[in-house]
């Protein structure tokens, strides 16, 4: 079979980090079963649309370009675009999420081709707990130089987000088949599309995860966040807030965080600057370590050696990171949210909280405070 992927990252030798881990994954496991072959369509960094293939997988990158009031980008790429298609000729073609315009080609019959769309996030329901509980003055706050001078502030990001909906909707309505992971997510799109056939398919780890010994116990109280992108709805300022009762405590406790948040000078964005002040004032710059952008193996490394992960977002359409610290059986920690609930089993398998308001946190009913 001939599969074309729509995704938002190409092959590559380099070890993946942040966000979309689990196309390399999937990919590799696809071409293992020696049943299929791939093709895959992704941005790229080049100014022109170009044929880069990944081995035995033919490729093609897009470049950016301003999108027009339809949508779409201007329309000698899209005719480029649909002249790939044709020539590789796929039996399936495979949208991977609703939050680029690549499922706007499938949904208005642009390529005529079988197609399947995957979903991966929700704008519409982001973009409801956008301010991840912070309240009007602490979004303030997060006005720092780099908006100022962008003027651009989390509200542009919230409002780009209600725009999203508007496609996102278009898109899972066009589709007669549709990807999901959770039940979560299956609800939504049924909202949106009552008919729709759904396809459940759960996402593959990265090889070394189903490798790795597991979780090896602490030897430390050390706690592990890590997110693909800085945003308030990731709830990073819950785990500095938590980490600062914990400390109460356990004087000891420690937390590790990866991702890409921290940037240099003007760069840093407003509500990074508003975490940074935060910590200062709770006095935990000596227990807060910043791991930037880590890879599997890394991560892996963290998870083994931490007493528990830590997952405080307010919205998850599935959540690859829970996924990942419950394979190697560490203890984790996190908010019931979205699709997190089809993962895991409170108390069992992990403990859930609810995240409020204001940054408070409350307990699923029935669980001791005391734990």
């Amino acid at each position: 079979m001939r599969i074309l992927w729509f995704c938002g990252s190409p092959l590559h030798d380099s070890a993946m980090c942040g966000t979309g881990t689990w196309l390399g994954a999937m990919a590799h496991g696809l071409l293992g079963s020696n049943e299929i072959e791939l093709g895959i369509i992704a941005p790229g960094p080049d100014k022109h649309f170009i044929r880069s293939d990944y081995r035995q997988v033919k490729q093609w990158l897009v470049p950016s370009r301003p999108l027009g009031r339809d949508g779409l980008p201007p329309t000698t790429l899209i005719q480029s675009i649909v002249a790939a298609v044709n020539e590789y000729a796929p039996d399936v073609i495979h949208i991977w999420g609703t939050e680029g315009w690549w499922g706007l080609l499938t949904a208005r019959g642009l390529l005529e081709y079988p197609a399947l769309l995957e979903m991966q996030g929700l704008k519409g329901e982001i973009a409801k707990v956008f301010y991840g509980g912070l309240t009007l003055s602490e979004r303030l706050s997060c006005i720092g130089i780099k908006e100022v001078l962008k003027r651009r502030t989390m509200h542009a990001d919230r409002r780009d987000c209600l725009l999203s909906a508007l496609r996102e909707a278009e898109i899972i309505q066009g589709h007669r088949f549709v990807g999901v992971q959770t039940q979560w997510l299956a609800s939504h799109v049924k909202v949106h599309n009552p008919d729709v056939q759904l396809v459940w398919n759960d996402f593959l780890l990265r090889q070394p995860f189903y490798d790795s010994n597991g979780w090896q116990g602490p030897s430390h109280p050390t706690l592990f966040y890590t997110a693909s992108y800085t945003s308030p709805f990731k709830g990073l300022h819950l785990v500095v807030r938590a980490l600062a009762l914990l400390r109460t405590r356990i004087p000891s406790a420690r937390l590790r965080i990866a991702g890409a948040h921290q940037r240099v000078g003007i760069r840093q964005d407003g509500y990074m600057r508003w975490i940074n002040q935060m910590i200062r004032e709770f006095g935990l710059e000596d227990a807060i370590e910043w791991l930037g952008p880590i890879n599997g193996a890394q991560i892996i490394k963290e998870l083994e050696s931490s007493a528990a992960a830590v997952i405080p977002t307010y919205v998850e359409g599935y959540c690859l990171a829970f996924a990942e610290a419950m394979i190697l059986g560490t203890p984790t920690v996190v908010a019931y949210a979205g699709g997190t609930s089809y993962l895991g089993k409170d108390e069992e398998s992990c403990l859930f909280f609810f995240a409020r308001r204001r940054g408070d946190v409350r307990l699923p009913t029935g669980t001791s405070v005391d734990r």
